[in-house]
């Protein structure tokens, strides 16, 4: 399996809400995005695939599905894409399934045991910060002492996420995370190409430093 890249983006679902996700991700890949987490719930199955299919030769074998969509699991396992569960999830037999990266949503260290036995490959821990897709989450943050103990306590890739921007990006990857990942500064609602290219460049020459 490919090395996993250290910037994870997730799609802020509203394709075909406006805007057409498969422009914006283009200018995120040409900012450096080579790992994306497809959160797309709304779609029909159809137009789903048909996303999927014109995102998979940018992305190659960073192209996950989020298991919010009922097609997810049937869909990653027929076409070798990869599956991102969410923590609600039952994980336990989904490494079977999936040939493509699997990832979880972890929140606590239950969690990310969880996620060690079940076979993943990643998983993102969150909310390190308020998140900036939603503004309103009462969820308590881990902040970047929490992100360092929870992380530092599990042999598995961990992407920080919520609220991670061009300006914390540096403290973050200073944890000793794998990497991070982002929905709302890769892509925030009035952003298109170029914005995404912009932000994602800044992500990257962080993480790649």
């Amino acid at each position: 399996m490919a090395l996993m890249p250290r910037m994870l983006g997730i799609s802020p679902g509203d394709h075909g809400c406006g805007r057409t996700l498969t422009w914006i991700v283009q200018g995120a890949v040409c900012g450096g995005l080579r790992a994306l987490i497809l959160r797309e719930p709304h779609l029909s199955e159809a137009a789903y695939v048909e996303l999927a299919r014109r995102l998979a030769p940018l992305l190659g074998p960073g192209l996950i599905l989020h298991a919010s969509h009922p097609k997810a699991i049937h869909i990653a396992g027929r076409a070798g894409w990869g599956l991102h569960m969410p923590a609600t999830a039952d994980w336990s037999a989904t490494r079977s399934q999936v040939n493509g990266w699997l990832g979880a949503s972890c929140h606590t260290a239950d969690d990310l045991a969880r996620a060690v036995d079940a076979g993943c490959d990643y998983v993102t821990l969150s909310p390190v910060f308020t998140p900036l897709s939603k503004p309103t989450d009462i969820r308590t943050c881990l902040g970047l002492d929490g992100l360092t103990k929870l992380s530092s306590e599990f042999d598995i890739p961990v992407f920080a996420l919520g609220g991670v921007n061009a300006e914390n990006i540096g403290e973050v990857i200073q944890t000793g995370v794998h990497g991070a990942a982002s929905m709302g500064f890769l892509f925030p609602t009035d952003a298109d190409a170029d914005v995404s290219t912009e932000n994602a460049t800044a992500l990257a020459a962080v993480l790649n430093a």
